[in-house]
């Protein structure tokens, strides 16, 4: 009888013990889950383009966008939004709507008051462009000035080729002062986290050949957006475009393009 009870005793003590096991277990798992909600997992990393001398990488999120990326971006955006293939008058909108996680609602409304204003004109009508980066004036870090309140203005030096049925009606050299700025509001359609704002204000010009020798400055922060009767010109480069002139030499010491 007193080994039967010694026994019974001792599986008491063992059902006591598992039960608090189990418990601890089930808390840390509990945890677990919680700090799986709460703690960031997925992280943005920009990575620059040269590695040749190493680099300081942020992550987090809103992690450090190297400035050749920033360029890299707004190029192509832009580039895709000025590449119709076939018919502009369907695919200058179909881009739009393709690239409006790149775009701000207000950069995407310019860009379709734009096509209507070109659709009114039949200006779009079996047209096609193409928008390319001039050769040996790409990326420098003079092309890049960051405002310091996630937004970026990149000038980009790029020629415009289009045709109309087949016959070439421009050829033209664009400076466009793209404005860049940080979008981080849907990482599934955007994971770049940019967005292109078109000009801010700002307005393209039109350059030749020989005024892309000229320095090019830091660029002020842009201030207020385009007026109504200047939206037209600022999207579509055209020869009404005042011509670049040499942007003014900075006191400090800066890359040539």
């Amino acid at each position: 009888m007193p080994a039967y009870t010694d026994n019974l005793a001792n599986a008491r003590a063992t059902i006591r013990l598992q039960s608090w096991a189990i418990l601890v277990a089930l808390v840390i798992v509990l945890i677990a889950v919680a700090d799986r909600f709460v703690r960031q997992t997925t992280f943005t990393v920009h990575v620059p383009p040269d590695l040749s001398h190493g680099a300081t990488i942020q992550t987090g999120r809103t992690p450090a966008v190297p400035p050749p990326n920033v360029y890299a971006f707004g190029y192509l955006i832009w580039q895709q939004v000025n590449r119709w293939a076939k018919d502009g008058s369907k695919d200058y909108v179909a881009q739009i709507y393709a690239l409006q996680n790149y775009l701000t609602p207000s950069c995407r409304e310019q860009l379709l008051k734009d096509v209507s204003t070109k659709a009114g004109d039949a200006e779009l009508i079996q047209r096609t462009r193409a928008l390319l980066e001039i050769p040996g004036y790409g990326y420098t870090a003079n092309r890049v000035t960051a405002h310091g309140n996630g937004g970026w203005t990149v000038l980009l030096d790029a020629q415009i080729l289009e045709t109309s049925r087949g016959m070439p009606v421009k050829d033209t050299f664009i400076r466009y002062p793209l404005h860049v700025v940080r979008y981080d509001v849907d990482r599934e359609r955007n994971p770049w986290g940019l967005a292109l704002n078109c000009f801010a204000g700002r307005y393209p010009e039109r350059i030749d050949p020989q005024a892309l020798e000229a320095p090019i400055a830091p660029q002020p922060a842009p201030t207020t957006p385009l007026p109504p009767s200047a939206a037209r010109s600022a999207v579509d480069p055209g020869s009404d475009l005042p011509r670049a002139v040499p942007l003014p030499v900075p006191d400090t010491k800066e890359e040539s393009p």
